[in-house]
């Protein structure tokens, strides 16, 4: 079997406010800054590794972006240059979308995932301004907030998706997160098209989909942060126990369930997540950095490959088929009070 680990790192490229205002169409600071740092920092991936590093950047393409910036591909061609320099190295591109909807009536955003139509349309919207771009069909994706189910699945494989990065496995469902990955585990998978939860061995095309890396985390000496994080922080309690492991946590409880996680999976890789904006609040920003660091110091630091979810699969032996992809431009359903355009506020 092929000794290295396949480790994916997504980047999810989106505004810092996750409600931007709908009349001020702000530069994504939070990416500006993030971009050089990953720029440099994969020069250390190459060094420890002996391998070019790949990174995968998910984009915001969706009617929110439209809305805000006038044109769903708006970041796509603000930052053409960064975009041209990742794909000239390796980088997979995919998309990121979310379903936000203006609501006129409350002069607000609302996260509108219980609207399939809704839904489908952002997905639709976000897989033609990136195919607008980069003159290809989009073969990766993220959902934000996590979202995910069967009609998202179907959804994704009509428009000629490959490869899903969505499930967060062992988080539970909240209020504004509906989804219950508890019993999801890792390892990639093509869903079932009864319960994307479960796996279908027989499928033989459609849609990949690659959990990101879940594993047990201990509080074991860190109760004075937990404390202050509690009281103090808004990010929140810090998490333990077993969930989706993230870099933005600290390092004392997630490198050393990074470990134990590459030692008990019969085919190890790691998958993590990161927003655009994290190094634009200081705790997270510390520990994402000392957490991609301490990636490099783990034991098997010299079997990792920093890499795209096709060479993950092919890492793992595992076949990859381009299903054929359908265009998917219904009109969405507006429920009352709510608009597409910020127009109708006047």
């Amino acid at each position: 079997m092929n000794d290295h680990i396949p480790v994916i790192v997504c980047i999810d490229v989106e505004p810092d406010p996750q409600r931007p205002d709908p009349k001020k169409a702000a530069p994504w600071r939070g990416f500006e800054r993030l971009y050089p740092y990953l720029q440099e920092f994969r020069l250390h991936m190459a060094d420890t590794t002996g391998a070019a590093a790949r990174l995968n950047w998910f984009w915001r393409v969706d009617p929110q972006i439209e809305i805000v910036y006038g044109s769903a591909d708006w970041a796509l061609r603000q930052y053409h240059a960064e975009v041209a320099e990742t794909v000239r190295v390796g980088d997979e591109h995919g998309v990121h979308p979310h379903a936000w909807r203006w609501d006129v009536a409350h002069r607000g955003w609302v996260s509108d995932y219980g609207n399939p139509s809704w839904l489908e349309h952002c997905l639709s919207i976000s897989f033609k301004a990136f195919e607008s771009i980069f003159g290809r069909p989009c073969e990766s994706a993220r959902l934000g907030n996590r979202y995910f189910d069967d009609r998202v699945r179907g959804t994704l494989e009509n428009l000629g998706c490959l490869f899903d990065l969505t499930i967060e496995p062992g988080e539970k469902p909240e209020p504004e997160l509906p989804q219950d990955y508890r019993s999801m585990k890792m390892g990639p998978y093509r869903p079932s098209v009864e319960d994307f939860r479960k796996p279908d061995t027989g499928r033989s095309e459609g849609l990949w989909s690659i959990p990101l890396a879940a594993g047990v985390m201990s509080e074991q000496g860190l109760t004075w942060r937990r404390y202050l994080r509690k009281y103090v922080s808004s990010s929140g309690p810090i998490p333990t126990g077993y969930g989706t492991l993230r870099l933005w946590e600290p390092p004392e409880l997630v490198q050393p369930a990074v470990e134990e996680t590459l030692q008990k999976l019969e085919r190890p890789y790691l998958a993590f997540a990161i927003r655009s904006d994290v190094l634009q609040n200081p705790w997270w920003g510390k520990n994402c950095r000392r957490n991609l660091e301490g990636l490099l110091k783990q034991r098997k630091a010299r079997q990792l490959m920093f890499c795209t979810p096709r060479d993950l699969l092919r890492t793992m032996g595992l076949p990859v088929k381009q299903p054929a992809a359908k265009v998917v431009d219904r009109k969405p359903q507006v429920p009352p009070g709510h608009s597409p355009q910020v127009l109708a506020e006047g």
